[in-house]
């Protein structure tokens, strides 16, 4: 998906993005090769719970082995 910057320097998120985020409010993180744009949630300690609660129930071993495949293979080391 591309944007727009306007004049003003204001980017234009489309109403399908818009509709995905509970947050008005955004952390700016410059990388190497742009910016990534990530919501500010309002109870960050809540968030990651509901998080974990989605994640396999494995032990903390397995899960960082998996962790350490799948980032592997991300970066094409698999």
């Amino acid at each position: 998906m591309i944007v727009k910057i306007d004049n003003k320097g204001r980017i234009y998120l489309p109403k399908e993005i818009r509709e995905k985020i509970d947050s008005k409010e955004f952390y700016i993180v410059e990388l190497p090769y742009g910016i990534m744009l990530i919501p500010r949630v309002k109870d960050p300690i809540k968030t990651l719970e509901d998080e974990g609660k989605k994640l396999p129930n494995l032990d903390i071993k397995e899960l960082k082995k998996i962790i350490r495949e799948e980032a592997e293979k991300e970066i094409g080391l698999r």
